[in-house]
């Protein structure tokens, strides 16, 4: 994808990469002066993000808010349909608990799946040392209601996805929207 991007805006690759880390590692340190990160956490973020191990654009499938929670393929496999198929009826137009209506499967029951998948990455990620087991509660703390509203609407754009949030940080200690 960089070298994509790269050659579309007549850059090199690393420039472009380079580019990207510096305003990755801006936002960390905005993050932390702004009190929504620790200093600790944001030196590992820096750490990962100058290391190249961070997701830099997440893949179709990424969501929900901190490193790819959930998504398409845990609501394909509820519904009993494959990812094409779901991706081509959220395309037109339809939400996740239409579908999820459509294939005779229940709202609530895929509701639950996504929190039950999402809360098994959060317990990988605490498990892992990249979380503590206060910031998932607070990942945690009114995830079935967002879940439950992402089900329940449909994409603006026809993205057919869910995405991390717009400026690219889970922000702790502040209420979720």
């Amino acid at each position: 994808m960089i070298d994509d991007a790269a050659q579309q805006l007549g850059v090199s690759s690393s420039k472009l990469s380079n580019a990207l880390k510096k305003a990755l590692s801006d936002r960390v340190d905005a993050a932390v002066a702004a009190g929504r990160i620790t200093k600790a956490e944001g030196d590992a973020l820096k750490q990962r993000i100058n290391s190249g191990d961070f997701p830099l654009f997440a893949g179709p499938h990424r969501g929900f808010g901190h490193e790819g929670f959930g998504g398409l393929d845990t609501a394909a496999a509820y519904l009993g349909v494959t990812e094409a198929q779901l991706h081509t009826e959220l395309a037109g137009g339809k939400t996740l608990a239409q579908v999820a209506q459509a294939h005779g499967k229940s709202v609530s029951g895929l509701v639950g799946a996504l929190v039950a998948d999402a809360k098994k990455h959060l317990d990988a990620a605490v498990a892992a040392g990249r979380l503590t087991k206060a910031q998932e509660d607070d990942m945690l703390n009114g995830l079935r209601d967002r879940i439950t509203a992402r089900v329940n609407s449909a994409r603006p754009d026809g993205d057919d996805h869910f995405g991390a949030p717009p400026d690219g940080f889970r922000h702790f200690g502040r209420p979720a929207a």
